[in-house]
């Protein structure tokens, strides 16, 4: 039972329980509603009434839903009315009551897809709207289900049904229906204390759990189990209703309450593991590839110059005609293939999909019988005529290009790229604070005078819309005049946004206190008078000095002809003005009051002021004198600034001196004494102007702990004396992109944002596990085996950030570098996390989003000058020091963080420290809230889940438990991150839900566009308002390494350019990860914000996009706001997350999702829908395997005899062969180089520049990424094409850590053998055999036009581990990895041993596939290893033993050969086994015996036979890849031979493989290790961007001992 709250019950935004305590008006409103709406209603028979009980508690007791869903649902629903209730525009006229219009919209919105799913089913809604009470019922009762539906959240049509019929009941309790039974008032069928948990999600949940233990972790095949979307779309069919009922019948066959018990078959679809469904999903692409093929081959059989030549022919056009006939059969084996797909399905569904499938399968089949007659008749009736006649006559009835070249367009299109530096900055400055204050800022205009009301008219519509172009375009003046001396208000806002974004720079350390002197906006009002506003010192850097240029040149011109030579630069006139009224100030505050010299320098400037105003300074003063007072006025500054170098004497000069300049050489007309005395220009007394006297006595020294004081002098000095370019300020890389990209983006379209409490509300949530969250004393100081700390590498690589950070602490009161451990050991964490891939970077950048709002709230509410008296007071000052009180108060209503931390419980029980830091993240930020499992022991052994949801309460200072809800069992029953987001989506807010990763940051600047972001929800693009809105991403770890530059580069053409492509024109860009924007209620009703299925959906991201676009949702791309992103580093780490994603769309080749869209979308969707997902990583598998088929065709061509017997007729296949080689060549070249290079190239043109795109083009060749691409290629084929086959798709853990350390071989090994090693090796074979015996290698250009392809893959797949490994070609670690990895390789550890501590363990774990494959994968994997007995076959006949034999005789006794080496082999190790530890000379005898044998065999060969010593190697050549082909055919026959004395031999061998690949593959690696300055240039070239900026990275390499940095 829900009892009454007490007063000071612990809440998570808003005291629900004391509603006049709620701060907003509406929130008063919704609260009351809920309230109002119960009271009328008829009341639960068990339970009492209490006043203060609302319409959920209601709902509660009647059926039976928990007390924390019931309060989490309430806050939710509240919240939600109240931020509905404030965007309603026009504003309604009484606050008090809530709008029954947004109560409708947001019932259309929530039972949206309830709707749908009754009309689809054909059964009437239970959703009966009379009142405004039902309406809150039905909203509330789906949000009370929602929330307590734990896993059935992913089965959106399961939620439906339930819906459904609690709805039925609610109306019968509502109606006053009488139960028959009992003749009382009607109750609901589930009733009680969790009772809805109990009796309705258990039910269904376990079912699930039950389907996910068949899996066996996901290890069984797909169609042997049912997933969420099998038994989600059993509620796509009226079935559901006759066989589960309501209630739940327990006894229903759709229920399963064990893994043993036999269950319905699958829904919907099958996934069946195979390469057909590539074709089965994409058939229309398939039939048109196969169609144009088909009808070219027929053309250029012709050997026609052009193909309409050809077509000339009436013979060619009927033989194009039979495409119709291939068209047919095709259909027909699409046909065979849905029939294949269905046996595993539901015995009813199979048989209704089974006849429809026969159908299709009958009309293909008459479709190629028709065709074929048809075919027929024309040819016969031509035969028959020997001609054409009339009768027989009535019878005839590139992605990668385009993506780059139409996203670089668009890109231009959309301004990226205008604003690439400073430079671009200053030059658009006015326009940039202008445009800053029209998007940033909701405009004030009364609403019948805003651009959009349809009163206003076209007239000044069409006027404000071309202002608002010009302006974004830079083409006009900016309407809002940003001086102080005519809006104050608007100068201050846009100075007060300014300044935050540089404070921001300057608390992350990428700025220093100088830097931020020269980017802020100083205070307007300051304590000097200035009467322009003040901007920043950079835009003002040698703009004095022009001035004085323009003096100089100008000596007889007028005032107002030299005033607008100066005012022709805005930035020039205002440095001017505050230039003099600066000085002015400055001297009359060093000077005392109420003196002499005080009345004298102000009647000096009082002259100066007449002159000006009266248009006469040039006639009164000499312009040449200026620069000599430029002279003196810098030499006064320069000594105040150095308060303990200097004296009075220095000073009362320099004021003296100043003095004797202006009475005595600035005035034009000369003065006497009398008259200068008269004019106040003089002391009474004149024996003190004539003796010098003057200042002696007056001067009032600053206070040298005046701040500001200091700070405008600094500021006074920068304007006086600069001439440096603004280009190198701020000098750090990152700020200086930051900048620009914010200034940019200000430029380029975006919607006008509303006020904060007018904006949509929004939540972002962060799934986590274990991964860092600050990193700890011991972490930062532990070294590596070079003696490097992740200290002193991050101090190394961020030099400039770590100069600003201490800079910083000092200024903070830090007294010596050694204390930086003690008093300031938190904040030198928090610098390191801050710079890796951490969970406090990504709490400190989503933050930012609640700063904003803080800021824009308050700027929202300053109507008038008194608002912003001074916007940024101080060196330090901060926005929040204006704050009235409201600004927080609205933030909490629009913004909430949830972490879920699934483990955070266990955490906090065994006291790891990870669980103290995440409290502190939540002690700092108040809008943090943490959502966990915990997991609970009862009486019974028996173990009860909860959802947590925890925050740090500021008054109580403590971390507070909010909501506790009970879950019906272990929560993971899926993929692990998709089912951690599932269960602390219900403790997010808003219309809003932004996913963002723990490897991702965000900035301030860029929090300051989310308002803009979320408007695009009320517009329309297309026919469709989005769903999903996505934002680019800015690859943070680029500048790491070489190997991050190229991930970075690869990354951010995908992310920007390919997402832009995707998003628009094509309409195909589904959701690839964070950080896109859901709309939350659209989602969390069908179906989540991605899948969690286990294996399918291990790509769980994309499915949310997939189900997106099926469910009818628009998914946008938006290039104006960005958020961080971090990437893997290492080479070992990008494979791993390559395997991941090449893995992942392996199984979605056999999902649902991508057969539905490649059967759904309309043809040129499909096309661009393929190539840009599956389609790419199939591609890819295809190049490798193009490449596997043309080495083993021409290896086949040359051991066959055809080349040479080719090449002995004529010239013409060998020219042939050699432009073969020409165009396959070209080819590769184009793939690896252009393909993968331009999308990357455009993107760097249109936003860094043309030059910079050429030079990062040429840098990263330089670096060999082109390399790095074809290992990546060979990756991603590898999975891809695995995964397919095999299975085996698993999360694979990369680590976020920095990668400085090497990689051992062995290590380097173990996770490349079989996926790149061996093909290399392979790959080396087949060309080294080629040249051996194929004629045409004796033409050395035609040689390396034919096999340069397979060479480069050698090299790279090869060398790539040791290229870009740190050190890789360091000589003593190289021969310490050789004893390394003989130690692994004979290391015989227990069957329950790690694959990296045992060769043998890791052998078994590189067959798991095999134990998991279906018979075809078994049956394909033995196919693909005949290979090389071909080869063997291939090589035999070469010897000349064979006599020029071609009988298969031959092939059979080279057999001998093979049985007798592992004769040979099994006497050898039988003999070490049993004799060689304590018989040791029997062992010896043995092998005496045996070398004795087999030299005698060989040489009586070679003397009475053909065989020669060159047979001999090359019969090794030919039986090496038989023994390796042999091993893998036993692997897959393992069951069966693991148990027999066959398969420890098989061990054996497998062993002595192993060694000898790791010799193939260590032997350049040693060779480069040993060759002098190989490794210098190694490291150069991987860490190249690195050493440009001076850091030193060969150092961090080298060094063994840790550098005193470790002391900091």
């Amino acid at each position: 039972m829900n009892l009454p709250q007490p007063p000071d019950q612990v809440y998570n935004i808003i005291p629900l329980h004391h509603l006049p305590s709620l701060p907003f008006p509406e929130l008063r409103a919704a609260a009351a509603a809920l309230r109002a709406a119960a009271a009328n209603l008829p009341k639960p028979p068990f339970t009492k009434w209490l006043p203060n009980m609302d319409l959920l508690d209601w709902l509660a007791l009647f059926f039976g839903f928990q007390d924390d869903n019931v309060r989490n649902q309430r806050e939710h629903l509240v919240l939600h009315l109240a931020n509905s209730h404030m965007r309603l525009n026009p504003p309604p006229a009484n606050t008090l009551t809530l709008d029954d219009t947004v109560l409708r919209k947001f019932r259309t919105k929530l039972l949206h897809n309830y709707t749908t799913w009754c009309s689809y089913l054909g059964n009437k809604s239970n959703v009966w709207i009379f009142d405004h009470p039902r309406e809150l019922l039905y909203v509330s009762l789906y949000l009370l289900i929602w929330g307590e539906a734990a896993n059935l959240r992913f089965l959106p049509e399961c939620l439906c049904y339930i819906f459904h019929h609690m709805a039925m009941e609610l109306n019968m309790i509502l109606e006053g229906y009488i139960d028959e039974g009992t003749g009382q008032p009607m109750m609901p069928s589930i009733s009680g204390e969790n009772a809805f948990l109990n009796h309705v999600v258990k039910p269904i949940y376990e079912t699930i759990r039950c389907e996910v233990e068949s899996s066996k972790n996901g290890t069984v095949p797909h169609s042997a189990w049912r997933n969420y979307d099998d038994i989600n779309e059993f509620f796509w069919s009226k079935r559901c209703f006759e066989k589960l009922k309501w209630p739940i019948d327990l006894e229903s066959k759709f229920l399963v309450t064990s893994s043993r018990v036999k269950h319905m078959g699958k829904t919907g679809f099958v996934e069946l593991r195979s390469f057909w469904n590539l074709f089965r999903s994409f058939d229309r692409l398939w039939v048109m590839l196969i169609l144009f093929l088909q009808a070219a081959i027929i053309v250029a059989w012709e050997e026609k110059t052009y193909p309409w030549e050809a077509l000339e022919n009436q013979d060619v056009q009927v033989r194009v005609l039979s495409i119709f006939f291939t068209w047919s059969g095709l259909r027909f084996l699409q046909s065979l293939l849905d029939a294949g797909m269905v046996y595993r399905l539901d015995p009813r569904e199979a048989l209704a999909l089974g006849v429809i499938t026969f159908l299709k399968c009958m009309a293909a089949a008459a479709w190629v019988v028709a065709f074929g007659i048809f075919y027929c008749k024309i040819w016969s009736q031509r035969k028959q005529d020997e001609k054409w006649s009339a009768e027989a006559n009535r019878h005839v009835v590139w992605y990668s290009l385009y993506s780059s070249f139409v996203g670089a367009t668009l890109g231009l299109f959309e301004r990226l790229g205008e604003i690439r530096n400073v430079r671009h900055l200053q030059l658009r400055f006015q326009c940039f604070a202008a445009t800053i204050l029209l998007n940033l800022m909701p405009q004030e205009q009364k609403p019948k005078e805003q651009f959009l009301n349809p009163r206003k008219t076209w007239k000044s519509k069409f006027k404000d819309a071309i202002h608002r172009l010009k302006l974004r375009f830079g083409l006009d003046q900016p309407n809002i005049k940003l001086e102080s001396e005519s809006n104050k208000v608007e100068a201050n806002k846009f100075a007060l946004i300014w300044n935050e974004i540089i404070m921001c720079f300057r608390e992350e350390d990428i700025i220093s206190d100088r830097e931020l002197e020269l980017l802020e906006i100083p205070p307007t009002p300051s304590s000097w008078n200035v009467r322009v506003l003040r901007w920043p010192c950079f835009l003002l850097n040698n703009e004095l000095l022009l001035a004085l240029r323009h003096v100089k040149e100008l000596v007889d011109a007028t005032d107002s002809q030299l005033w607008d030579k100066i005012c022709k630069n805005e930035f020039r006139r205002c440095a001017v003005i505050e230039t003099y009224d600066c000085i002015k100030c400055l001297l009359l505050e060093i000077i005392k009051p109420n003196t002499e010299e005080h009345s004298i320098v102000t009647a000096m400037f009082q002259e100066i002021d007449d002159s000006l105003q009266n248009e006469k300074f040039t006639k009164t003063f000499k312009m040449a004198v200026l620069p000599q007072l430029h002279n003196k006025l810098i030499t006064l500054v320069v000594l105040l600034l150095k308060p303990y170098k200097y004296n009075s004497y220095q000073l009362v000069n320099i004021l003296q001196a100043l003095y004797e300049i202006a009475v005595r050489e600035f005035f034009k007309k000369k003065r006497t004494i009398v008259q200068l005395i008269q004019d106040g220009l003089a002391p009474q007394n004149p024996s003190s102007f004539l003796e010098g006297l003057l200042f002696e006595n007056a001067i009032e020294f600053p206070d040298v702990e005046n701040v500001n004081l200091y700070r405008q002098l600094r500021r006074l000095h920068t304007i006086l004396t600069s001439k440096d370019s603004v280009h190198n300020v701020p000098a750090n890389l990152e700020a200086r992109r930051r900048i620009a990209f914010f200034s940019n983006s200000i430029f380029m379209n975006m919607p006008q944002a509303p006020p904060v409490e007018k904006m949509m509300a929004f939540s972002v949530l962060t799934p986590y596990y274990n991964e860092e969250v600050l990193f700890t004393k011991e972490h930062l100081r532990a070294a590596n085996e070079d003696g490097i700390s992740i200290l002193y590498y991050l101090q190394t690589i961020f030099d400039d950030e770590w100069k600003n950070f201490i800079e910083r602490m000092y200024r903070e009161g830090l007294m010596d570098n050694d204390c930086m451990w003690g008093v300031k050991h938190e904040d030198l964490r928090l610098w390191a996390s801050y710079r890796g891939q951490t969970l406090s970077r990504t709490v400190r950048g989503m933050m930012y989003y609640s700063r904003a709002l803080h800021m824009l709230s308050f700027l929202d509410s300053a109507s008038s000058e008194m608002d912003i008296p001074e916007c940024s007071r101080g060196a330090t000052s901060s926005v929040s020091m204006l704050f009235k009180g409201h600004e927080r108060r609205t933030a909490l209503m629009k913004f909430t963080y949830v972490i879920a931390c699934q483990i955070y419980g266990t955490l906090k029980q065994k006291k790891d420290h990870r669980a103290d830091e995440i409290l502190y993240l939540m002690k700092n930020n108040e809008a943090l809230r943490v959502a966990y499992v915990d997991e609970v022991s009862t009486r019974w052994d028996e173990k009860e889940y909860y959802s947590v949801l925890v925050k740090y309460d500021q008054q109580l200072k403590r971390e507070v438990e909010i909501y506790r809800i009970r879950l019906p069992g272990p929560f993971k029953l899926g993929e692990g991150k998709p089912e951690n987001q599932n269960h602390a989506i219900i403790f997010t807010r808003g219309d809003a839900l932004q996913t963002i990763d723990m490897n991702q940051d965000n900035y301030f600047e860029e929090a300051l566009k989310m308002r803009n972001l979320l408007e695009e929800y009320n517009k329309y693009y297309g026919i469709r308002k989005p769903t999903i809105l996505g934002m680019r991403e800015h690859i943070f770890t680029g500048s790491v390494s070489s190997l991050a530059g190229f991930m970075s580069a690869q990354d951010m053409s995908f992310v920007t350019l390919g997402q832009r492509v995707l998003a628009n024109p094509l309409k195909v860009r589904m959701h690839y990860g964070h950080p896109d924007v859901f709309d939350r209620f659209w989602f969390i009703t069908r179906g989540g914000i991605s899948k969690a299925s286990r294996v399918i959906n291990i790509s769980e991201d994309i499915f949310a996009g997939f189900n997106c676009t099926l469910r009818g949702g628009n998914v946008t791309h938006h290039e104006y706001i960005q958020v961080g992103k971090g990437r893997d580093v290492g080479l070992n780490q990008i494979s791993m997350f390559e395997a991941k994603i090449a893995s992942g769309n392996g199984e979605q080749v056999l999902s649902r999702d991508v057969f539905r869209l490649g059967q759904r979308l309309d043809f040129f969707r499909m096309l661009s829908f393929f190539y840009s997902s599956v389609g790419f990583f199939f591609n890819t598998t295809v190049v490798v395997v193009n490449v596997y088929a043309y080495l083993w065709c021409i290896l086949y061509l040359a051991l066959s005899g055809i080349e040479a017997a080719t090449s002995d007729d004529s010239n013409k296949p060998l020219s042939a062969n050699k432009a073969l080689g020409t165009i396959l060549t070209q080819e590769f070249i184009i793939n690896l180089g252009f393909f993968t290079a331009l999308p990357m190239f455009l993107e760097s043109y249109v936003e860094p520049g043309f030059v910079q795109a050429i030079w990062d083009f040429l840098l990263m060749q330089f670096q060999l990424s082109s390399v790095f691409y074809t290992f990546s290629m060979g990756t991603r084929s590898h999975f891809f094409g695995w995964t397919i086959l095999h299975g085996g798709a698993k999360y694979r853990a990369t680590g976020r850590g920095f990668v400085v350390q090497r990689k051992s071989f062995a290590e380097n090994y173990r996770l490349y053998a079989r996926s790149h090693f061996l093909k290399a090796i392979e790959f080396a074979l087949i060309l080294i055999t080629y040249a051996s015996f194929s004629p045409t290698a004796t033409d050395t250009y035609v040689y390396i036009l034919m096999t340069v392809e397979g060479w480069f893959l050698v090299v790279s797949w090869i060398m790539a581990p040791f290229l870009f490994n740190p050190s890789g070609f360091d000589w003593l670690k190289t021969v310490g990895d050789f004893d390394d990895f003989m130690k692994w390789i004979w290391f015989r550890g227990s069957v329950l041993g790690k694959g990296e501590e045992s060769w043998e363990r890791w052998w078994y774990e590189e067959q798991d596939h095999l134990r998991a494959t279906g018979l075809w994968g078994k049956v394909l994997a033995i196919v693909l290893d005949l290979r090389f007995f071909f080869f063997q076959y291939g090589i035999v006949y070469q010897q000349g033993m064979a006599h020029g034999s071609t009988s298969i005789t031959v092939y059979f006794l080279s057999w001998i050969y093979v049985f007798a080496i592992f004769v040979i082999y099994a006497v050898v190790s039988c003999a070490h086994e049993k004799c060689a530890a304590k018989l040791h000379i029997y062992y010896r005898v043995v092998l005496l015996m045996v070398i004795s044998v087999v030299t005698i065999v060989i040489t009586a060969l070679v003397k009475f036979t053909a065989l020669k010593f060159v047979d001999i190697l090359t019969g090794i050549l030919a039986f090496v890849p038989t023994g390796w082909g042999v091993i893998l055919i036993a692997q897959v026959f393992q069951p069966y031979l693991k148990h027999t004395m066959i398969w420890e031999g098989v061990v054996s061998v497998a062993r002595l493989y192993d060694i000898l690949f790791g010799m193939i593959v260590m032997a350049p690696m040693a060779l480069l290790s040993w060759l002098p300055g190989i490794q210098f240039m190694q490291t150069r070239i991987l860490f190249n961007e690195a050493f440009s900026r001076g850091l030193h990275i060969s150092q961090i390499l080298t060094s063994k001992n840790i550098r005193s940095f470790n002391r900091y």
